[in-house]
């Protein structure tokens, strides 16, 4: 792994704040680092077991960062597009596969201002950064990103309360009590068996396009705090124990009253914000139903609105377009701290909300406010989650009427 580390040709992407480091003015450009442009920033190599150590004793320190405070340092692996990747070439070793090696790494307290001027960089916003990425840049940017923010949200242990440091080259954490054992005190159970708080861990969340019986209308809501005009496909966390199908049909019912009977899965997207995976379904509602926000009250509105409607919003220039302020008011509200254990769900029901429809692309206040005086359709929607969100992905397939859904559910 050190010798990937010190790889001339290495690549680094680096987070402040779990901002990336993005060319000045233009958001979509990650400024990837060289190894020397990132210097002692990196601290130092990935740590080696103790010469002649026994074998469980050298698991303990299989590409470790030693000592735990140092800066976040996750290997993302190695871009060997350019090189043979079938099994029918004699060239291949997977053992030492050949390529760019790619690392993601944490700012940390580290001094970058004369770094970003010289390369002419800036800390971009996350949200709007990754959706103007390019494919490759933006999956290098989110796996980056939910690891980095994993490893510096996972600083003490969840069984005994000890800092924890990093291994497996920032794809695991462990007890520091392994490596430096306290004399009379029982190891902590954290450092024997399998647990889940030790790798990094991914929240799935299902998104919801809920058609009528008919297939020709979609259901979409909206919370209060949301900009002007915007709906999107109702959303929440899988639970545990649930399936997929139970899930969407579980949500539909607390948020909006509705009960749904099939489901098929669409897509899904992975969610670095800070570590959710995007489930996307559409499922079709019974016949005979009134729309109820009364049951959990997330959503201030909730409506069926018919394709002519949401394609005309679809191919406006502003119907899925937000103002900085509009997205960070959504990105403060995804971020917002419970203070009463009684709330954690449905503040996290209302984030997932609200991470369901991001990923907009940006227009001025006075570009929407024009567009919206335009639009007259009587239902207050002047505004739809973008494609590059799993909701705008749903609302975008059914408007196309690319698949006969309602036969197929």
């Amino acid at each position: 792994m050190n010798k990937h580390l010190n790889d001339p040709a290495a690549k680094f992407i680096v987070y402040k704040d779990i901002k990336p480091l993005v060319k000045k003015d233009s958001p979509g450009e990650i400024l990837f680092l060289s190894r020397e442009q990132v210097g002692d920033r990196v601290g130092t190599d990935f740590a080696e077991a103790p010469s002649g150590a026994e074998k469980d004793v050298a698991k303990l320190h299989e590409s470790a960062r030693i000592p735990y405070t140092l800066p976040a340092l996750v290997f993302l692996g190695i871009d060997d597009r350019s090189s043979p990747t079938t099994n029918e070439s004699s060239k291949v070793d997977h053992l030492n596969p050949t390529g760019t090696p790619y690392f993601a790494l944490d700012a940390g307290m580290n001094d970058w201002e004369d770094l970003l001027a010289e390369v002419g960089g800036e800390w971009g916003d996350a949200r709007a950064s990754a959706a103007s990425m390019s494919n490759w840049d933006a999956g290098v940017f989110a796996q980056g990103r939910a690891l980095v923010d994993w490893n510096t949200r996972n600083k003490f242990c969840p069984a005994c309360g000890t800092a924890t440091y990093s291994l497996w080259a920032g794809w695991k954490r462990n007890c520091t009590s392994a490596i430096h054992p306290v004399e009379g005190k029982e190891p902590c159970f954290s450092t024997k068996g399998l647990h889940n708080f030790a790798y990094p861990r991914t929240d799935p969340v299902i998104i919801m396009g809920i058609l009528d019986s008919t297939g020709d209308k979609i259901l979409l809501g909206r919370q209060k705090s949301w900009p002007k005009g915007m709906y999107s496909c109702l959303a929440g966390f899988i639970e545990p124990g649930e399936s997929f199908e139970d899930a969407v049909r579980r949500e539909v019912l607390e948020e909006a009253g509705i009960e749904v009977g099939p489901v098929r899965y669409s897509s899904s997207q992975p969610w670095p914000y800070p570590s959710n995976l995007m489930v996307g379904c559409f499922g079709r509602a019974k016949d005979g139903q009134t729309i109820r926000l009364d049951l959990d009250n997330e959503l201030e509105d909730a409506q069926w609105f018919p394709r002519s409607v949401i394609s005309s919003i679809v191919s406006s220039p502003t119907g899925s377009a937000y103002t900085k302020s509009d997205l960070k008011k959504l990105d403060e509200k995804t971020q917002t701290q419970t203070q009463s254990q009684s709330q954690v769900k449905s503040h996290a029901d209302k984030d997932a909300e609200s991470s369901a429809a991001l990923a907009p692309s940006e227009k001025t206040a006075e570009e929407i406010s024009d567009i919206q005086k335009k639009q007259g359709d009587g239902l207050g929607i002047t505004r739809v989650p973008p494609d590059t969100a799993i909701a705008g992905q749903l609302v975008r397939l059914w408007v196309k009427g690319g698949l006969d859904l309602v036969s197929k559910l």
